[in-house]
């Protein structure tokens, strides 16, 4: 269950600097393009890279997502019972971040520009976790 996701790489770019000019050397190099092109087209739209934070399992994971894939680099994790406490929290850019605090530690879960919608994105996220730690409970 997805959190918060940041592509790092914005899809018109991904299309115009990434995917384009692979299909145009698979156009140079094989006569039978409709195909492989289209493929390779949507094989290359189908690699989403981005900063993700989810819930997986019992705990909270903030990495890098690939899309197919999964992580592939993880910055930070947290388990779900080890959460003492959601808040909002300015940064020093006056940004509201949401954050996860454990007794040692935090994850910032969202960085949002405002106070009422960082609010609203908090109940979110509170219901969200809570409705992961009920299934939890309920299987074990």
């Amino acid at each position: 269950m997805t959190l918060n996701r940041d592509e790092l790489i914005h899809p018109i770019f991904h299309l115009l600097f990434i995917s384009a000019p692979i299909t145009g050397l698979i156009f140079d190099y094989h006569s039978d393009f409709s195909e492989k092109a289209l493929l390779s087209y949507f094989v290359l739209m189908f690699l989403n890279i981005c900063d993700s934070v989810k819930l997986k399992g019992n705990e909270i994971i903030h990495g890098i997502h690939l899309s197919p894939f999964g992580f592939i680099k993880i910055k930070k994790r947290m388990a779900i019972d080890d959460i003492k406490e959601l808040s909002i929290h300015k940064n020093e850019k006056k940004y509201c971040e949401i954050r996860a605090i454990s007794d040692n530690d935090f994850l910032i879960i969202k960085t949002v520009a405002n106070r009422i919608p960082a609010a609203e994105e908090l109940k979110e996220i509170h219901s969200k976790i809570n409705s992961k730690k009920q299934i939890i409970q309920n299987f074990s």
